[in-house]
């Protein structure tokens, strides 16, 4: 779990600097929510980790039901957050959009891959 927050931390910290970039090369389309989106995923990210590396060591059935019911109720939090950002600010939705949409799928890859790591570490360990 060690080794999983540090890459955690990497992509989190690399997603704020890339706000930071953003807001330094192109200030027109910098908003100050970027950097704490960043965070956001950071945080939606480790916990889903937790929650399905957790339920991996009780029965096969339950890993399954965690992993399939952590997905939707991320990605019923990710529309929620969405949503509400464009309803409460309508005139940065497109940029708001585009910084979550980058979010999304740098943390989707990035939770992807560590799940798929971290099944073939536990499966090696079984055999």
């Amino acid at each position: 779990m060690k080794r999983y927050l540090i890459s955690l931390l990497v992509v989190t910290l690399v997603l704020v600097l890339a706000s930071f970039v953003v807001m330094w090369t192109m200030p027109q389309y910098y908003l100050p929510i970027m950097p704490l989106l960043a965070l956001y995923f950071g945080v939606v990210c480790g916990l889903q980790h937790w929650l399905v590396t957790r339920a991996m060591y009780r029965s096969p059935k339950t890993f399954i039901q965690m992993f399939l019911g952590s997905v939707i109720g991320v990605l019923f939090i990710h529309l929620a957050v969405l949503a509400a950002y464009l309803f409460t600010h309508p005139s940065h939705a497109r940029l708001f959009t585009i910084a979550f949409s980058v979010g999304y799928a740098a943390s989707l890859v990035f939770e992807t891959i560590a799940l798929v790591r971290f099944v073939n570490r536990e499966r090696a360990k079984r055999m």
